[in-house]
């Protein structure tokens, strides 16, 4: 391709003001350097406005046609003419970009460009809600609102030119990439959705969803689960924001990503593995998502194949890349265990929370006075070693008891949650029995655990308490 990058734009965006050059004019300045430094070399770009003579030569030999939507290039015939003539070269809309400078709305734009993620570097979250170009390139917020987003744009076209490029020299890649779903998230968190999109891209996973969603219920549903199927890990992240309703439906976006995706089936008859992401502060949700939360965390079925964390983001992020970077068979790697397993006893894994320590001690005494080996969780170790040592726990248990007096209901439904994934780990023999014992001042409720199969011993006194745990124990060992 004799061009890399050709810029299409409205004249009026480019007007500068005193001695300030034009708002595209910087663009392009800006996208040259990041480019310079992503591709190793400096690309052919060409800025061409409604106002200069455009040639179908010059867009049939373009590698990526960048678009500069604003409320007057909508309404510009050249430009929109430029936009039909390369997707007609081109035979699909995915070399086009669709950058925003400012905020128009879908009707105002060509259905072509509706279904391409939109690269917004104008405010979008600004108090006046104006929604207007951003002018203030190295002001306190440029870096959320334009560079961020700028360099997303610049990785974009890296990828788009290396494909061109191998497509052009007939050059066949040495293995299928592996695609992973990146589910799309309220806008709370679509920064952090890029972040986490471009480390996928780094490690040379292929990403989806790749364009705009449909805004209807029912072609929605048929995109999703059409994503879904050529991907081989989820990850979906759970913010403050419930997320746009589709016409047609009473559930989010967000909501229907994470239901149809517990629904795919994998080769070997699993459930496809993925991450679940929840913000640890709700402090700011709305009652609609602290309910959807709320309900996603009771719901068994909607959770099947997934690890679901309630951690800081940058934790979240750090076992997903040891989930897929470091281990190309998305499971855990065999490591040998550091804690005992009796193979003449009843192993007990005991959870609990390091809140609750102190409280558990002497139900830890009671368990090995009756004969079982306890396994404890570990507090002194890093993040992916507690995770990865909690994961082989669930592997060897025999039975399973976890404690609750300090920690709240949602912790406890994770980590019974944990029991019900603990088949897909490799285990070789069914769980025993499972169950919930109430510290002081906890009363356990049936109803908020009726889909979990698991026993609640409710707090009393000592002497009633472990005559409780006693009984629980006596009636497993009639079933083994």
């Amino acid at each position: 391709m004799e061009i890399d990058i050709l810029i299409n734009y409205s004249e009026t965006d480019n007007k500068s003001e005193g001695e300030n050059p034009g708002w595209v004019s910087s663009f392009e300045k800006f996208l040259q350097t990041i480019l310079s430094q992503v591709l190793g070399a400096n690309p052919v770009i060409v800025s061409k406005s409604d106002a200069d003579s455009l040639t179908k030569t010059e867009l049939k030999n373009t590698g990526v046609l960048v678009s500069i939507i604003s409320k007057e290039m909508a309404k510009s015939g050249p430009c929109l003419d430029a936009i039909e003539e390369f997707y007609s070269t081109q035979k699909s809309s995915s070399r086009i970009l669709k950058v925003m400078k400012e905020d128009v709305g879908i009707e105002l734009l060509p259905t072509k460009l509706n279904q391409l993620i939109p690269y917004d570097l104008y405010d979008t979250e600004n108090e006046e809600n104006k929604k207007e170009a951003f002018y203030d390139y190295f002001g306190p917020e440029a870096e959320s609102i334009y560079w961020m987003k700028l360099v997303d744009l610049a990785f974009d076209i890296n990828e788009l030119l290396y494909e061109q490029e191998n497509s052009e020299k007939n050059v066949k890649p040495l293995f299928e990439r592996k695609a992973i779903y990146l589910a799309t998230t309220g806008n709370d968190l679509s920064i952090q959705r890029n972040i986490i999109r471009r480390e996928l891209q780094r490690h040379g996973f292929k990403v989806l969803p790749n364009h705009n969603l449909s805004t209807k219920a029912n072609e929605l549903t048929d995109e999703i689960n059409k994503n879904l199927a050529e991907c081989v890990f989820g990850i979906h992240l759970l913010g403050n924001s419930y997320g746009d309703i589709p016409e047609g439906s009473d559930r989010s976006v967000v909501d229907l990503q994470n239901r149809l995706a517990s629904q795919v089936e994998t080769k070997n008859g699993g459930k496809m593995q993925r991450l679940i992401w929840i913000n640890p502060s709700q402090s700011k949700s709305s009652d609609k998502q602290k309910a959807f939360l709320e309900n996603l965390q009771r719901d068994v079925a909607a959770l099947e194949g997934a690890e679901v964390l309630q951690t800081p983001l940058e934790d979240f992020k750090n076992i997903m890349r040891e989930e897929i970077f470091a281990n190309e068979k998305f499971g855990i790697q065999e490591e040998e265990n550091t804690f005992h397993v009796d193979k003449k006893k009843l192993n007990v894994y005991l959870i609990y929370d390091k809140i609750d320590k102190e409280s558990v001690s002497s139900t830890i005494k009671f368990l090995v006075k009756c004969g079982l080996n306890v396994i404890e969780p570990d507090f002194d170790k890093n993040l992916l070693e507690i995770r990865k040592s909690h994961l082989e726990k669930l592997k060897q248990l025999d039975l399973a008891i976890v404690f609750q007096e300090k920690v709240n209901t949602n912790w406890v439904r994770m980590k019974l949650l944990d029991l019900l994934k603990a088949p897909g780990l490799g285990r070789v023999k069914p769980i025993v029995g499972k169950a919930i014992f109430a510290g002081k001042g906890i009363e356990l409720s049936k109803d908020s655990f009726e889909d979990y199969e698991v026993e609640l011993i409710n707090a009393k006194d000592k002497k009633n308490s472990e005559e409780d745990i006693l009984k629980f124990i006596k009636g497993l060992n009639k079933a083994i």
